[in-house]
């Protein structure tokens, strides 16, 4: 895989911080990663195709409203979907590319507000399974917690049978969501 060179990068925003927490969760998934919301490419897209570079069957699907990418991986298993996250038609477009296979990791970071997030729960939720592993980026802005954003996934994690953690705290957080009786 050939990354983006350090200049390419940029500044990305508080996503470095949480560089080596996505490519692990990436790595020790099922080689399946949905991303929704990759943004320029060089922060959590980068990390997922780290994390999957060495992985028998890597599928990665990322998910995006436009067309944003400065950086686009250059491997057969990466694939773009230009669409609303909020929409079954764009979660059955991810799904006909994906086949009969369910992500191992679902990782979000569009807009964080309330029905954004509800939204998006729901929808992608169809695609998940019980070893799926939700990331959330932007649990907390600036310091504070988002608690809009995290009241949206608490809510559904309520009515389902998931489990929300705030997993990182420090600079815009990361959040996580596993399945109620899951071992991981």
């Amino acid at each position: 895989m050939k990354e983006p060179a350090l200049h390419e990068i940029g500044e990305n925003g508080a996503i470095q911080n949480f560089m080596a927490d996505i490519t692990q969760h990436a790595r020790d998934s099922n080689g399946f990663v949905l991303e929704i919301g990759p943004g320029w490419g060089t922060g959590s897209t980068l990390a997922i195709q780290r994390g999957l570079a060495e992985h028998p069957r890597p599928l990665h699907i990322s998910v995006d409203q436009a067309d944003q990418l400065r950086w686009r991986p250059e491997v057969p298993w990466w694939h773009l979907v230009i669409g609303d996250s909020r929409q079954i038609r764009t979660m059955m477009e991810a799904g006909r590319i994906a086949k009969d296979r369910r992500p191992g990791l679902i990782f979000i970071d569009t807009d964080h507000n309330y029905r954004q997030m509800a939204a998006e729960l729901v929808v992608w939720s169809v695609a998940a399974d019980e070893d799926t592993i939700w990331l959330f980026h932007d649990t907390h802005m600036w310091g504070q917690p988002n608690t809009d954003m995290v009241r949206a996934i608490e809510s559904f994690a309520g009515a389902t049978d998931w489990v929300y953690e705030d997993f990182r705290q420090q600079a815009h957080g990361l959040g996580r969501m596993r399945w109620k009786h899951s071992n991981a």
